[in-house]
């Protein structure tokens, strides 16, 4: 939720309201349906936009993972611990889980590409996520609507200077504590491969 998004919005209107809900997902379309509350567009254009956004990009990540499988990119996506438990997922409930994906948090983009490498149809996909769409897109835009006022509030808020300042310092910080955690973490990985290695070897030198 930031101030280019904000703007992206109030400048394109209810396409501002899809791409947004592409790119950046529900709060996009959340604060779609809090400007389509003040009047600047219609909350029924701004559904539509984000059924049409929702839908459109995850059958891209969709078509990508099948057509792509040695991309880069793709191989960023399957490297994450969400990946495998997408797969986990789909292999217990696929067809929930096509219909059911953009509704848990971080499978937005993990979830599609592990529907792309599994047995299921891409009509089948096309058709389960359409549903979904048809359900999340326009379900944000009217609790974003009902709650206009009180979610503007929350946004100018967001949108001074001083918090800018504070999030940004949070979110360097939040940051740095990852970057030395990861760290501490591959080390100790590191040291505990040293000693299993050199436990197996005193083995082999003894035998």
């Amino acid at each position: 939720m930031n101030f280019d998004l904000h703007q992206l919005i109030e400048r394109f209107g209810a396409i501002g309201v899809g791409l947004g809900g592409a790119i950046e997902g529900e709060s996009a379309v959340v604060i779609g349906g809090a400007i389509a509350r003040t009047g600047a567009f219609s909350p029924w254009w701004a559904a539509l936009a984000a059924f049409v956004g929702a839908w459109a990009s995850c059958q891209l990540f969709f078509l990508v993972g099948r057509s792509q499988r040695d991309h880069r990119m793709v191989h960023s996506i399957v490297e994450k611990p969400v990946f495998a438990r997408a797969l986990g997922m789909i292999e217990r409930h696929p067809r929930l889980f096509c219909f059911g994906f953009r509704f848990i948090y971080g499978f937005r983009v993990a979830g599609p590409v592990a529907i792309s490498m599994s047995h299921i149809r891409a009509r089948d996909f096309a058709l389960l996520q359409m549903l979904s769409a048809a359900i999340w897109g326009p379900g944000l835009v009217w609790l974003g609507y009902a709650f206009g006022k009180q979610i503007m509030g929350i946004v100018k808020l967001l949108l001074t200077p001083a918090n800018a300042l504070l999030a940004a310092v949070l979110g360097m910080t939040a940051l740095l504590l990852f970057v030395e955690w990861r760290r501490r973490r591959v080390m100790r990985a590191r040291y505990l491969a040293r000693v299993e290695a050199e436990g197996e070897a005193a083995e082999q030198r003894a035998i």
